[in-house]
């Protein structure tokens, strides 16, 4: 394994593991461009690994010095973007819905709000973010709904439980692939 590509897959493994295992939608991490020169070419090459589990990779972002990866399930975000509540809520914001990769075209010209659809938070949330609410945890995102607060706090654990097992295996030689 190359220098790179260690270093790729310890980000995979401390930002990403949560949607790896499709516990979440999708994470994202930002890295300056100079930290993975190859990374267009890292992201091919994880994206062939991961056809099979329907994982997708994509740059966001790639004309700046700090660029975004941004790991989803394509299945469940298309799933995502058919629900009625959240299509209203992106034809606000003028996301061509018609297309999952326009959908994304759009996101990339900038990180609104309403990223947190594309990173699987519930609506509820997002427009509590998006209002100034007041929120009542905090985890993988802000939760405003107290009904749903226990709930999304073992859900906070879980993703911090398995982030940690994927980094201890990544600190001892296990590939990203073997984990997934």
């Amino acid at each position: 394994m190359s220098k790179e590509q260690k270093l790729f897959e310890e980000y995979l493994a401390y930002h990403c593991a949560p949607a790896l295992k499709k516990y979440k939608l999708a994470n994202m991490f930002h890295i300056p461009r100079t930290a993975i020169p190859c990374v267009d070419s890292l992201i091919r090459e994880y994206n062939e690994k991961f056809a099979d589990k329907h994982l997708t990779f994509r740059i966001l972002q790639a004309d700046k010095p700090r660029i975004t990866i941004y790991l989803y399930s394509f299945e469940i975000l298309e799933n995502v973007l058919l629900d009625p509540e959240i299509r209203t809520f992106l034809e606000q914001y003028d996301y061509p819905i018609h297309s999952l990769s326009a959908c994304l075209d759009h996101l990339e010209t900038d990180f609104p709000h309403e990223i947190g659809i594309f990173l699987g938070y519930p609506l509820s949330d997002v427009l509590g973010f998006i209002n100034n609410e007041t929120c009542c945890c905090m985890g993988a995102w802000k939760v405003y709904s107290p009904k749903k607060a226990e709930y999304f706090k073992s859900l906070f654990k879980l993703f911090d439980h398995v982030r940690d097992q994927f980094i201890y295996a990544i600190e001892n030689g296990v590939r990203i692939e073997q984990l997934v």
